[in-house]
């Protein structure tokens, strides 16, 4: 569920970037590393607004460390009607990265990410896209047992739109996690997963109608 977060918020991003949705053929997206990992996600509820978060920070074998995040931000009115959203999408490729790979105690990651934002109206209509970057800082704090296994999961959103494929092996701790991101605080209060770990992961994302 926690990766999912990422590929739906950027699909949706990307699909609309330059503000307009465009029928596309079919699409194939990979993502593929070896090595450690940690991710979290984090939900805030205003008045007037819901905001979702959540970040990825994977190392290759090659050693280059990629930070990716994904944000979608609902705005309602006082009644709680939805009158528009924002999605920002993005990755960094040499993002700073510190790892306790041994005992999964702690990690740290950090950049400057290059993102696109969208913007929609109260239907859900695009409005228009822009480039520009999302200042990360992430920390994470390994909690209970280190697990040793294999994981995956299967998800199929929006009825065909598209199909989120995630199979990994290898060890594997769950976490608690702060981040800033984008000059806003996101801590434990609103935390809804975090983990972290070293493995061997593939992830496929299939877009029947183009990502």
């Amino acid at each position: 569920m926690s990766r999912t977060l990422l590929v739906v918020i950027a699909i949706g991003t990307l699909a609309l970037v330059g503000g307009v949705a465009r029928a596309s053929t079919s699409q194939v997206i990979r993502h593929q590393f070896q090595g450690p990992f940690a991710e979290a996600g984090w939900e805030t509820v205003t008045p007037t607004s819901i905001t979702d978060v959540g970040t990825l920070v994977s190392q290759t074998k090659d050693g280059t460390t990629y930070l990716s995040v994904g944000l979608q931000q609902t705005y309602l009115d006082a009644n709680g009607n939805v009158t528009g959203s924002l999605t920002v999408a993005g990755e960094l490729a040499g993002a700073a990265l510190t790892f306790d790979k041994l005992g999964l105690t702690t990690a740290t990651a950090s950049g400057t990410i290059p993102v696109t934002r969208c913007t929609f109206d109260a239907a859900g209509n695009p409005i228009g896209c822009t480039e520009g970057t999302l200042n990360e800082s992430a920390t994470w704090t390994g909690e209970g047992e280190i697990a040793r296994g294999s994981f995956w999961e299967n998800h199929f959103v929006g009825a065909g739109n598209f199909v989120f494929i995630d199979r990994e092996n290898g060890t594997f701790r769950l976490a608690s996690a702060t981040a800033t991101i984008g000059g806003q605080v996101f801590d434990e209060s609103s935390l809804q997963f975090a983990d972290l770990g070293v493995s061997n992961q593939l992830s496929v994302t299939i877009c029947p109608h183009g990502c």
